[in-house]
């Protein structure tokens, strides 16, 4: 339930043109019909086990960029693509699902520290760090990407990573 946003994603009928090989392909096709039908985690251990860890990764992590990109495109076209806006509609939401997180800003240079994820704390739950690092950490990278190509992303550590924080 607390990964349904990624429904859309996971199932969107472009991704069936992202993979040209064969094994990627049929990665993509079983993952978009059986998502929201079965345990996500159940899934994603299936197709790890069927096609390999390293392939599954590979078309999550095409999946996730793209769509982020693209649509948060769509959303920084639609109403302003300053990184205040950015914030204010990605991250204050997360604060109310338990989310904690600062913002230090110093000149063109904002500085975010993520000290507690809802998304870890249930990675952590079910033993699904692996997982949840490909489906949401890196969520971060194309959405603001998608959302302004001026603005410039970069990050060090997760705690999905086992670090202490996201910077």
């Amino acid at each position: 339930e607390q990964l349904s946003w990624l429904d859309g994603m996971l199932t969107h009928p472009e991704n069936e043109g992202l993979f040209q090989n064969e094994n990627l392909s049929l990665i993509q096709k079983e993952l978009a019909h059986r998502w929201v039908r079965e345990n996500r985690l159940a899934l994603l251990e299936d197709l790890a086990h069927k096609f390999g860890e390293e392939n599954v990764i590979t078309v999550l992590d095409q999946i996730i960029s793209v769509n982020c990109k693209r649509d948060w495109a769509h959303i920084g076209q639609e109403g302003g693509n300053s990184l205040d806006r950015f914030f204010q509609l990605l991250w204050e939401p997360l604060r109310k699902s338990g989310f904690e997180y600062s913002l230090v800003t110093q000149g063109n240079q904002t500085t975010f520290c993520v000290t507690k994820c809802a998304m870890y704390d249930l990675a952590r739950k079910i033993g699904a760090e692996k997982w949840l690092y490909h489906l949401a950490c890196l969520t971060d990278e194309p959405a603001v990407a998608g959302f302004n190509d001026k603005i410039v992303f970069s990050r060090t550590r997760t705690l999905m990573q086992g670090y202490s924080d996201c910077d």
